[in-house]
């Protein structure tokens, strides 16, 4: 019972918060990835993605889910990752992230409160706080972890968006299912 052991860990609150949510946006530095760049002698940048994100990605999609990055940098790797993903979008350089946010709740017809949202940074707050589930790495800021609903166990680049989709898909009722089928 994959579910239990998921959902054995959340609140009641958090759990109802999750079984309604539709769409998971993301950012990426810190959370898709450990908050690293770096640069090789040619100037290309490099970051490491995990490959648990990257693969409920797909399964998210096939549940009906909208999944996305916001992110304030532009990289050519992060556009690389989001078309291997197969992403609804990836809006990147983005300074006013709440802004974009409210525009894809618009345009994909959903609701605030069906919207969950992984960030870490100060630039992540304000979606943060008026999305339907707030969820930031272990390792995110003291302000940002103390103004979330889940607060994962592990650091950014190490799973983060992978346990925050198993939580959704466990609420949802859709976790067991995609287990056994696999």
């Amino acid at each position: 019972m994959p579910v239990k052991e998921v959902l054995g860990k959340y609140t009641k609150e958090q759990i109802k918060k999750a079984a309604g949510i539709k769409a998971l946006f993301f950012d990426v530095d810190g959370v898709l990835t450990d908050g690293k760049i770096i640069y090789d002698d040619a100037g290309r940048e490099l970051k490491q993605f995990n490959v648990k994100d990257g693969y409920i990605i797909s399964h998210l999609k096939k549940a009906g889910l909208v999944v996305g990055i916001i992110t304030g940098r532009e990289s050519a790797v992060v556009s690389r990752r989001a078309t291997e993903l197969k992403l609804d979008f990836c809006h990147q350089g983005i300074v006013d992230k709440y802004s974009v946010f409210e525009k894809l709740i618009d345009f994909h017809k959903l609701k605030k409160k069906e919207v969950a949202y992984v960030g870490d940074d100060i630039n992540d707050l304000k979606i943060l706080t008026h999305c339907g589930l707030a969820a930031c790495p272990a390792d995110a800021l003291e302000y940002v972890r103390t103004r979330v609903d889940v607060v994962s166990a592990l650091k950014g680049g190490r799973g983060v968006v992978r346990e925050v989709a198993d939580l959704i898909l466990a609420a949802r009722g859709e976790l067991d299912e995609l287990i056994e089928f696999n």
